[in-house]
């Protein structure tokens, strides 16, 4: 099956019996195009139509077309108007109506033919306005919903183009949504961006909505996350018109994966031994992968039948790389029809990739959230790939996972990622990646703000929110440089600024500045980078990759003038070989030098948390119980975050002095 396309069953058989499903995939594969062909909109299940010799095909940025398979003329009209009352009615119940209008304002889009007369080349849509209107056509009949307040049908600038962009769920994501699989565990492994916590919600909103009894979790790792979701979820399903009501703690729970021994309710483990009625291991117990592996053991040996063998009908777990396979085992356990666990196939560019990958029931290759050349820049950066020697070099397999395809040439290696919809309006000529080093006559301020004034130039409906500064060092030099560049921003272009590792918050009004810890999850139309040299420590270059790509638009790297120019001149011409060709074209390192890689960089990951929360324990003569107790409290507060050492030493003062009383 095209990876391009995706059927219903009922649309597949018909394609296939009337000799269309080859010619439809075949289209979508050269276009490299989503192509949709159902029977009814996926989005409105409880439709039935009694004319079932028709289809629907919708392809992005193309009239919908109608295809009769059977040539009955009136049966045929009947499933239209079937087909434009749904459409119609979820229109109005995602209020796409005040942006696409009636029926009358949209239906003269779709076309209709025989299955002798399908030419999906001709169906191409010129007109941008009529491209826009066809695609929120397409996302409500597939569940994309977009918020339509954010969509400017006349949009003709570059950067409102690309904000303006429908966004429409891939064929996997499509699949997962609406179908996924017969086996008990589903797997789900991406790139950060890939949309993987998104598609998360959509299957939990698909099943809360349709199955009233259903007992279901979410659960990850983090504290904060957890606690981020419980007040996501309202918020998606509100957005999403879920008309049922949220039954928090009864048939919908939304916790991390620990908790604490006094309240039941408090993570996902520890409601498990509550219900089970086995004992609740803190810290000082063992590991929490340990402590789970107890939990199975124990419910085993109960031998629970019917009922009493469960307490979830399903249960999704995200950030699956933060777990054990133990804890993902007991939740198996635990549940009695599915769970899913979604997963990071390259959170960090220096660990392996998560070998799960090679399991997994979905692998989500694309990033949605960067153009794929900026990506591939910005993978390159981080992992050294036009240094010698490299810091980073990947398997034809991992390359693959990461969404990469992989050839060799010539005694070289080729790589490129294929093109995303959400960037197809950006011109070939365009370019996405800069990368400057900085006049030694100007100073740090001057330069970047220098750059921002030439966004702002190109772009003139930029506004405050697009852009984002950030300082890749951490050195203390940073933050003497970003008072002086948020007065400059502010006094001579009238912008106001969010310091975001000040105010711990993000605004979509203000124009960003944040030192690399506090822009995590964030996406910019426009990010400007700053380092004084392209140093080869590992969490810098990790940082480097991460901060690079967290625009949509364009990236800017602007370094130090005592940057290595030799590797700056092969920077640039690796960014022409990639704008000239559509691909990076890269060294192959040696057998020795790619074994000797892990010499290359510098580890300075430094003690975990938990060490530097003992470390202070210890330091005070802590009892084990306190220790213990800081380690689970503290270390759950601060787990994937960064931060400067003296915001640690505030928390571990205040939570000391408030637990060493208890």
């Amino acid at each position: 099956m095209s990876e391009y396309c995706f059927f219903t069953p009922e649309s597949q058989a018909l394609a296939e019996s009337s000799g269309l499903k080859e010619r439809i995939e075949s289209y979508a594969e050269t276009n490299k195009k989503q192509v949709y062909v159902l029977n009814k909109p996926l989005s409105k299940e409880d439709s039935t139509y009694d004319y079932e010799g028709a289809f629907v095909v919708f392809a992005a940025g193309s009239k919908p077309c109608f295809i009769d398979t059977a040539n009955n003329e009136y049966g045929f009209e009947d499933y239209i108007e079937d087909f434009f009352d749904d459409v119609s009615f979820l229109s109005e119940k995602f209020q796409y109506r005040k942006k696409i209008g009636r029926k009358k304002h949209w239906n003269d889009l779709f076309t209709q033919v025989t299955s002798d007369e399908l030419d999906l080349e001709s169906l191409k849509l010129t007109k941008p306005t009529e491209k826009r209107v066809a695609d929120l056509i397409i996302s409500l009949v597939i569940g994309s919903i977009n918020d339509v307040s954010k969509i400017n049908l006349e949009a003709e600038s570059l950067l409102d183009m690309i904000k303006s962009k429908i966004v429409l769920f891939d064929t996997d994501q499509t699949s997962f949504v609406f179908k996924s699989g017969s086996n008990k565990k589903f797997v789900i492994q991406g790139l950060a961006g890939s949309g993987k916590t998104e598609l998360l919600l959509h299957k939990l909103k698909e099943i809360y909505s349709s199955d009233q009894e259903a007992r279901i979790a979410f659960t990850c790792y983090n504290k904060i996350l957890s606690s981020s979701m419980k007040n996501r979820i309202p918020t998606f399903f509100d957005f999403m018109k879920v008309e049922r009501q949220i039954d928090w703690d009864n048939k919908l729970f939304c916790f991390h994966s620990w908790g604490s021994g006094r309240i039941p309710y408090s993570g996902m483990y520890r409601y498990i031994c509550y219900k089970y009625q086995i004992p609740f291991g803190t810290l000082s117990s063992g590991s929490f992968d340990s402590l789970c592996s107890k939990a199975i053991n124990e419910i085993k040996n109960q031998s629970l039948t019917g009922d009493d063998q469960f307490i979830y009908d399903y249960v999704f777990i995200d950030e699956s790389q933060d777990f054990g396979e133990s804890f993902i085992e007991l939740c198996e356990l635990v549940t009695s029809k599915k769970v899913f666990v979604a997963g990071d196939v390259f959170q960090n560019i220096f660990r392996p990739i998560d070998e799960t990958v090679s399991h997994a029931d979905l692998v989500l290759k694309k990033c949605y959230r960067t153009d794929p050349s900026n990506l591939m820049i910005s993978h390159a950066l981080g992992m050294g790939l036009y240094e010698d020697p490299v810091l980073r070099w990947l398997k034809p397999n991992e390359w693959d996972a990461c969404g990469y395809n992989y050839s060799e040439v010539d005694g070289k290696v080729r790589v490129s990622r294929d093109p995303l919809r959400r960037f197809e309006d950006i011109p070939d000529d365009y370019k996405s990646t800069f990368i400057s080093v900085i006049d030694e006559s100007k100073t740090i301020a001057d330069s970047i703000f220098e750059v921002v004034e030439n966004i702002k130039s190109k772009h003139e409906s930029i506004s405050a929110g697009d852009i984002a500064v950030l300082f890749l060092d951490k050195r203390n030099y940073i933050y003497d440089v970003i008072p002086v560049l948020a007065r400059k921003v502010h006094e001579k272009l009238g912008w106001d600024v969010n310091i975001s590792h000040d105010t711990k918050t993000s605004d979509n009004d203000k124009f960003f500045i944040s030192n690399i810890n506090n822009a995590k999850g964030l996406e910019f139309p426009f990010v400007i980078c700053f380092a004084k040299d392209l140093n080869k420590n590992a969490s810098f270059r990790n940082g480097l990759y991460t901060m690079m790509a967290r625009s949509f638009l364009e990236s800017h790297l602007i370094l130090g003038s005592s940057t290595d120019t030799s590797l700056l001149t092969n920077l640039e011409n690796g960014l022409s070989c990639l704008k000239e060709n559509g691909y990076m074209e890269l060294r192959i390192p040696s057998e020795e030098e790619i074994a000797n890689q892990n010499d290359m960089i510098v580890w300075d990951e430094g003690p975990t948390i938990e060490e530097r929360i003992r470390e202070y324990c210890d330091s005070k003569d802590a009892s084990p119980r306190l220790t213990a107790k800081l380690v689970h409290r503290v270390g759950d507060m601060m787990y994937d975050i960064e931060f400067e050492e003296s915001y640690f030493n505030e928390i571990m003062v205040l939570e000391y002095k408030r637990n060493e009383q208890l």
